[in-house]
Parts: structure tokens; C-alpha cells; sequence
């Protein structure tokens, strides 16, 4: 039996998603949730042996998500699920420590290979990509390439999660709740932030946060 967890920001494509799931022999869906901090909690409480992780969630991105279960729960096997096709978000989800990336608009069947593959220890790429990952893959020194959006941050993951927020609207207070810190500590991280991606307002740390993919604008 493969225990799987799903993390989804848009309802009804989660509830697609476990739809869908449910009809597969020996997946058995084990939690649920709409973002990255709940998936994390999620993983860490129930250790499935495959998280579904959208790249574009509130509160912690995909990227962030996948980069954390890896370095915390080694032995559940990611999959990226997302529209985005784009070089940058493959190369940071593989950077990232993730078994398999499918697009959202493929076929069914890409996630439910990618899950059965990536149980197994293996990698699934949907086609609509997959030579774009080989490149990425056979690229030595991906982690140090240049073109690399994680290459580019020159912030901590504390850092990354309290930009994230600010780019979606967060207040000190709510942000200072949502991480569980005090509201100076996140004043003290939104300077460290304005210093080293040298912006001056919440109008640049915002932008900053839409370069670096933490926010999204659909």
C-alpha cells in the first residue's frame, strides 16, 4: 500500500486529485491540506511514502515545501504538480529533492506513474518536460548554476518564509502568528531582507518576492 498526501491551494483541483487517486489500486490518501506549513505538519505527523506538492501555495511555496520534507523526512518521495513548464521552477523542485514533476494539464496517468514510480525510489518526468529535466540533470554543477533562481537568494529559509508572506499581504502581526515569533524578530528579518536584496519598501520586497517565485500572480 502507498500512503500519499496531497497538497493543493485550489480546492476543486485537490478534490480532482483525490478523486482520482482513490479509483488506484494500493494508493491509499492519507491527509489532505492547502498549503505549504500544513503539508509539512502533515508529512512530519503521518510520514506517507509520497507528498503531491503544488509549486504555487500560500503561507510556503512548493519549492520551500519540497526543500524542507527532504531535509526532514528523507524517506517520502515528492512530486511536483504544477502548470508552470518553465526551466527555472523544474530546475529548482530537482534542486529541491524531488522524485517527479507533472503537469497539471497532462493526463491522469502521469501523476499516478509518477506516484507508483517515485514509491519505488525512482524519477518521473510528464513528457511535456522531460527533456528539459534531462538537461538540468546531466548539468554538472546544477546546484552552483548561475541561472539558478535558488543561486539568486541570498536569504535564509526563515527569510524566504517571511518574504513570502509580506509579498501576500501580510501584516507584522499576522506574520509574527503564522511563524509562531515574536513581531520584532520579523521586523529584524524584513530588514536582513531589504539589506541584502537592497529595496528600501513593502513595494520592493514584494516584487522581490514575485522574481524569485515565492508569490505568484495568476
Amino acid at each position: 500500500m502507498i500512503t500519499i498526501v496531497i497538497a493543493d491551494d485550489h480546492d476543486l483541483v485537490r478534490e480532482s486529485i483525490v478523486s482520482l487517486l482513490k479509483e488506484v489500486p494500493n494508493f491509499k490518501l492519507i491527509g489532505q491540506c492547502s498549503n505549504g506549513r500544513q503539508m509539512i505538519s502533515l508529512v512530519s505527523r503521518l510520514r506517507p511514502n509520497v507528498a503531491v506538492v503544488d509549486i504555487s501555495m500560500p503561507e510556503l511555496n512548493g519549492i520551500d515545501t519540497a526543500r524542507q520534507i527532504h531535509k526532514t523526512n528523507p524517506s517520502t518521495r515528492i512530486i511536483a504538480l504544477s502548470i508552470f513548464t518553465d526551466e527555472a521552477y523544474i530546475r529548482d523542485m530537482i534542486n529541491a529533492g524531488i522524485s517527479g514533476y507533472v503537469v497539471k494539464c497532462g493526463a491522469a496517468r502521469d501523476l499516478i506513474e509518477a506516484i507508483h514510480k517515485g514509491s519505488r525510489g525512482k524519477i518521473y518526468f510528464s513528457g511535456e518536460i522531460a527533456d528539459i529535466a534531462d538537461k538540468i540533470q546531466n548539468c554538472k554543477g546544477i546546484r552552483r548554476n548561475v541561472n539558478s533562481s535558488i543561486a539568486e537568494r541570498p536569504l535564509t529559509a526563515r527569510e524566504r518564509e517571511v518574504l513570502q508572506l509580506i509579498g501576500e499581504g501580510s501584516s507584522t502581526v499576522e506574520i509574527a502568528a503564522k511563524l509562531h515569533i515574536g513581531a520584532t524578530t520579523v521586523k529584524s528579518h524584513r530588514n536582513n531582507i531589504m539589506d541584502k536584496l537592497n529595496v528600501r519598501d513593502i513595494a520592493g520586497l514584494t516584487r522581490q518576492a514575485i522574481r524569485l517565485k515565492l508569490v505568484h500572480i495568476e
